[in-house]
């Protein structure tokens, strides 16, 4: 079936589902439904070129985009932490659509039980933005396109030495493939949060780190909590190499001698690894 709603006709179903239902969005699970036809065509438009047998939608909400979904994979299994909502997805969505599967809960606490998918999509939660990005490393996915304030996929979009360079920059683009699908205004919602919010698309790669992921997420924590810093001197207070004599910090430093006059936020993740792969032989002589 091809999505042909206009944006009038969007508000018009939205109104009037939240009114049958006795619904009042919650700012509390930041509740902001679709009605802006482009992002539901362009979300539409990438899964299909997935050719998905079984999506995931975090996040059901009143099954705007979960009827859709239902016409292009085998199978949707849509989850819903409201009750309220989870009605209207059981009669407005799973009773017309033989291949929707409704799921009460919460997706931070039931993810390890759902399986695999092909695709994952949601119009992400904005408290919940980080959780949501850091459970789909332990997911198995193949593409996901998500909807994340602007500020926060501008965090996960952003290039070394840039001010929203960071941690999560780093972390997220490990894991996945990111692009930039566009950036739609409050108006594109109902209620309108007061921010903009960017749809992007993740897609899973493979991890090239050839050192625990673990040392390697704490290296990069302890040095952008000093990214302003020299290498050199955000190396200094990391807990490891506080317990390195003089002889061992020198030969270190030594062997990054190309990065230590850099910024920490002017180093990509492939620096970054090198960097935390050097620092790791050392780590284990402690």
């Amino acid at each position: 079936m091809v999505f042909s709603l206009s944006r009038k006709e969007l508000i018009n179903y939205t109104i009037n589902v939240l009114r049958t239902y006795n619904i009042r969005p919650r700012k509390r699970l930041s509740q902001n439904f679709v009605i802006d036809p482009r992002l539901i065509r362009t979300i539409l438009s990438r899964v299909r070129k997935c050719k998905p047998k079984r999506i995931l939608e975090i996040g059901g909400g009143i099954g705007t985009l979960t009827f859709y979904l239902s016409d292009i994979a085998e199978e949707v299994i849509t989850i819903e932490v409201d009750k309220k909502l989870i009605k209207v997805l059981e009669n407005e969505v799973a009773l017309r659509k033989g291949n929707v599967k409704v799921v009460y809960g919460d997706i931070l606490k039931a993810y390890k039980k759902l399986g695999s998918f092909d695709v994952i999509v949601s119009n992400i939660p904005y408290h919940i933005s980080s959780k949501i990005l850091f459970i789909l490393t332990e997911i198995k996915f193949k593409e996901a396109l998500l909807t994340f304030q602007k500020e926060f996929a501008d965090r996960l979009l952003a290039k070394p030495n840039e001010p929203d360079y960071g941690r999560l920059t780093v972390m997220a683009n490990l894991y996945f493939d990111i692009e930039y699908l566009g950036t739609y205004s409050p108006s594109s919602f109902y209620p309108p949060p007061k921010v903009y919010s960017t749809l992007i698309d993740l897609r899973r790669k493979r991890i090239d780190v050839n050192i625990p992921i673990d040392f390697f997420q704490d290296i990069v924590r302890e040095l952008f909590t000093l990214k302003n810093r020299k290498l050199k001197s955000a190396i200094r207070n990391i807990r490891f190499v506080k317990n390195l004599d003089n002889v061992k910090f020198l030969e270190l430093i030594h062997e990054l001698e190309k990065y230590v006059n850099r910024r920490v936020r002017t180093l990509s993740i492939g620096e970054l690894i090198e960097i935390a792969s050097t620092m790791h032989r050392y780590y284990k002589e402690v």
